[in-house]
């Protein structure tokens, strides 16, 4: 006959299995879905347009500082404050 001690190793399998399992569905159930961000289409070109001017801006400020092709990055600027105004007009946002 085998001593208790002789079948730990198999009743410790089984345990880790079940506690395992257990605790996995609790984590699962305990993490919270992150929020769905729902984007518009007008707001995904607004933010575009944004981007695009701020770039638009840091070039100049760079051609500033480097003293290269400043006239280039300030028509750069004036195009993308351009193309801004387009779109806020076009989703009405813009008077």
């Amino acid at each position: 006959m085998t001593a208790p001690v002789d079948r730990i190793e198999g009743i410790q399998k089984r345990i880790a299995s079940v506690v395992g399992k257990a605790l996995m569905e609790e984590v699962e159930g305990l993490c919270v879905p992150e929020p769905r961000v729902v984007v518009r289409r007008m707001d995904e070109e607004i933010m575009q347009a944004c981007h695009i001017l701020c770039r638009a801006y840091d070039a100049l400020q760079q051609a500033k500082f480097s003293g290269h092709q400043e006239v280039r990055a300030r028509v750069s600027l004036e195009t993308a404050a351009k193309r801004l105004q387009t779109v806020m007009r076009k989703h009405g946002r813009f008077p």
